[in-house]
């Protein structure tokens, strides 16, 4: 047996650098080595609250992930934890705060983030399952071909110094240069995302999962929970290119935020609608990186100011 494992040993040498190189760069801090992830995937935010679990909780997509949650403490004085993420759907923001709720850790205060987006049948991302499966399996996700790919990118990055993007510009003559060599009303990446969201948008219609609002709300009371209901605002011309165009705007206004008021009022959470009835004075092409998410520099801090001054 010794001499066959002796024979064996050179062939676990790939194994073990392939292993090492890829706990030193994959940058969701799956094993808990770093100060913190450098990612706000999925993995990398639930991980974090297993180690750490906060009671004041960020869920929903993107347009939340970015918020800087030291900025948050500051204006509301409470320590919140962020566990948004990109691409996040209504069905994977609520199977995450039910996840939260039975994980027995205390909770008091939680805020959803939701958007007509979100809402739309057509956005129905599912991950929270496979989610869960690389949570409890560390094997499963050294094996996923996605983070080892992450990892190369971080280890790249690293080897070029490049720093991690943030979203936000000082845009420029170029930047407002259309494709035909036209001058544009704003800049180019904020021209151009109406067009992204048409595909999904065209035939709107609101998803099955809308009633599991009021039953986390409900369960929120049970548990003694605050909750808010936030909906972050979008760029003019998504509001007129896409909305209004496909009718969005009314079913939102006649449909989703009557009932949202209902609920509010039943199960007592906040409701914030800054994409709607409270519809923020910013300047699109200044404050919007593109037509859903703030410019990190120059809209996304006022935007926290506001909110997190009124959920304090």
């Amino acid at each position: 047996m010794k001499y066959i494992l002796r024979r064996a040993a050179p062939l676990f040498v790939p194994v073990l650098v392939w292993l090492a190189f890829f706990i030193a760069f994959e940058p969701n801090n799956y094993f808990g080595l770093k100060p913190a992830a450098s990612s706000t995937q999925p993995v990398a935010r639930v991980r974090e609250y297993q180690a750490n679990p906060g009671k004041n909780l960020i869920l929903g997509d993107s347009r939340l992930a970015h918020i800087d949650a030291a900025q948050a403490e500051a204006v509301s004085g409470k320590e919140w934890q962020n566990l948004a993420f990109g691409g996040a759907s209504l069905k994977e923001t609520l199977d995450l705060a039910d996840y939260i709720l039975d994980s027995g850790n205390p909770v008091e205060e939680m805020v959803l983030g939701v958007s007509f987006y979100t809402l739309n049948q057509s956005y129905s991302t599912d991950r929270f399952e496979q989610l869960e499966t690389t949570l409890e399996n560390p094997v499963a996700y050294c094996l996923n071909l996605e983070y080892n790919v992450n990892a190369l990118t971080v280890f790249l990055d690293t080897v070029r110094g490049t720093p991690d993007a943030v979203e936000t510009g000082d845009w420029g003559p170029a930047d407002y240069v259309g494709d035909n060599g036209e001058t544009l009303p704003v800049h180019y990446k904020l021209y151009v995302y109406p067009q992204s969201l048409i595909p999904r948008c065209e035939n709107w219609a609101l998803t099955s999962q809308f009633d599991r609002i009021a039953a986390l709300a409900a369960r929120c009371r049970e548990q003694g929970v605050q909750l808010a209901v936030v909906l972050p605002p979008m760029a003019d011309n998504v509001l007129t290119e896409v909305c209004e165009p496909f009718g969005i705007d009314k079913a939102m206004e006649q449909e989703v935020l009557p009932q949202l008021h209902t609920w509010a009022k039943e199960y007592g959470f906040a409701l914030l609608d800054y994409e709607w009835e409270n519809r923020p004075d910013f300047d699109d092409d200044t404050q919007f990186y593109d037509g859903f998410h703030l410019d990190e520099v120059h809209g996304l801090p006022q935007w926290v100011d506001m909110l997190f001054g009124a959920l304090a």
